[in-house]
């Protein structure tokens, strides 16, 4: 993991990154200021992308799936989580992110050209797995907190 860049252009349409654009602790989509996540508003959704043009963005450190359309037409896309879809962190403050499924979580990203040009369609996928398997792991490793998680998709 120590050897993967911290984020990536993909090709001249899409760029990748784990939080923000400058910073992987930063969530790019969530505000946390209340405890609770909301969505952030356009203007700083951009101010965070520090001149990032790319038509589509994906992120994700929340584990929230979601896409937003930004006024400037890009995307914003957070995949969601394959395998952790809530979790409870005291850093900046005490939050937690929860998806309130234990199913996996992945996106396609489709683009279709046609006479206006690019566009890119979004699809988010759940996919029911054994979680009941994960969770009897990390219960045998003293984790709860992540059983819980694994079986509900929400913070103990």
């Amino acid at each position: 993991m120590q050897n993967l860049p911290f984020d990536y252009h993909l090709n001249e349409d899409i760029y990748l990154c784990h939080g923000s654009p400058a910073d992987d602790m930063i969530y790019l989509l969530e505000n946390i200021e209340t405890g609770q996540p909301t969505l952030r508003n356009n203007t700083d959704i951009l101010a965070l992308l520090k001149g990032v043009d790319s038509p589509v963005i994906v992120c994700g450190h929340t584990h929230i799936p979601r896409t937003v359309m930004l006024s400037t037409g890009q995307i914003v896309i957070n995949t969601g989580s394959v395998g952790y879809p809530a979790y409870k962190d005291d850093l900046p403050i005490v939050h937690k992110m929860q998806t309130y499924s234990p199913h996996a979580s992945y996106a396609l990203i489709k683009c279709v050209e046609n006479k206006q040009g690019k566009q890119w369609k979004t699809e988010h996928i759940r996919v029911p797995y054994d979680y009941e398997e994960a969770a009897k792991l990390a219960l045998a490793n003293g984790r709860e907190d992540w059983a819980f998680a694994l079986r509900t998709g929400r913070v103990l």
